[in-house]
This record gives C-alpha cells, sequence and structure tokens, in this order.
C-alpha cells in the first residue's frame, strides 16, 4: 500500500545558503505542527508520510502546484492551502478521506 504523501514548503529554516528565523514566519512552524498533530490525531501515521521542505530550494516545483506564499501544503501533488495555518478540524478530515482512498 502506497503511502499519502503531504509535503509542506517552509520559509523558515534553511533556504540555499543563509538560514532563516523561525520570527519571520511563525505560521511555517505551526502549519509543519498541525500536520503532524494531524496525522497522529487520525491515527494515520502508517497511511501518510509528512514531508518537510524549503520552500527556497524547491520554488519551481512550489509554484507548480500554486504555492506562492509559505507556508505551503501539498497532498499527493496537490495544493491543499497555503499563506496560513490551515484549520486543523478541516485537515484532519481531509487527510482522512484522502487517506482511506488511497
Amino acid at each position: 500500500m502506497r503511502k499519502l504523501r503531504v509535503t509542506v514548503y517552509t520559509i523558515t529554516g534553511k533556504q540555499l545558503f543563509l538560514r532563516v528565523s523561525p520570527k519571520l514566519c511563525r505560521e511555517c512552524d505551526l502549519t509543519v505542527r498541525a500536520v503532524h498533530d494531524a496525522v497522529k490525531e487520525e491515527g494515520l501515521e502508517d497511511r501518510v508520510e509528512v514531508v518537510v521542505k524549503p520552500w527556497l530550494n524547491n520554488v519551481f516545483r512550489a509554484l507548480a502546484v500554486g504555492g506562492w506564499h509559505p507556508p505551503v501544503v501539498v497532498v499527493a501533488d496537490r495544493m491543499y492551502h497555503q499563506g496560513t495555518v490551515p484549520d486543523r478540524h478541516r485537515l484532519r478530515a481531509f487527510l482522512r478521506d484522502r487517506a482511506a482512498g488511497s
């Protein structure tokens, strides 16, 4: 069984040759935590893979799915949410439904 991949593109952390402070984008850290928590709360650890990537290093891939404003949440190569922290309840329901279908 193939895992559902959730990729979160953030602007904080190591970006190309520099390090961006978490103070610049508090939403980035909160989004990563929200995605991890949603997967755990739904018990989807064995069916969902969460990958966190630097937005600037992967800018063309993020832009290709419409991810113009970090943090960007991509589920199965389709943009789910960007720019703010996603609603945890909607995210949980979405992941539960998508993981059941994969």
